[in-house]
């Protein structure tokens, strides 16, 4: 149930005094910052395309779609309460109103297998409609 397993995550990391906030246009640069440093680094789709992905491609791309992302209200950071430092986020759109990026680098090859992989399933299984998924 919710109670154990807000129990079970507050045991995993005593340590850390973390909150969810709401995304805000000054979170701008250390949401980049993860986001960049994780897909650079660790994707897995994105390591077949090195060295033709540079950091700038995912910089770019976060701020082409930066105020979008805040008005939408879907998305969240995580904050260590007792550092003060923004230590996770969860950037979220509704499936049926994502924003156009123009992408003008190897990313475009990452961008069209997802959509060649979920468009189908979004398209033909999920709930149609705004505010459904």
């Amino acid at each position: 149930d919710a109670v154990q397993l807000e129990e079970q995550t507050r045991n995993a990391c005593p340590h850390l005094k973390m909150e969810a906030v709401p995304l805000q246009l000054e979170h701008r640069q250390d949401v980049i910052d993860i986001i960049v440093s994780s897909f650079y680094n660790k994707a897995d789709l994105e390591q077949w395309l090195k060295p033709g992905v540079l950091r700038t491609d995912y910089s770019d791309i976060l701020n082409d779609i930066w105020s979008v992302l805040v008005d939408c209200e879907l998305s969240f950071v995580i904050y260590d309460r007792n550092t003060e430092r923004i230590i996770g986020t969860a950037l979220n759109f509704d499936a049926r109103c994502e924003p156009e990026v123009d992408i003008k680098s190897k990313l475009l090859i990452i961008f069209e297998f997802l959509e060649f992989c979920e468009g189908p399933i979004r398209d033909n299984y999920l709930p149609k409609g705004l505010n459904q998924i």
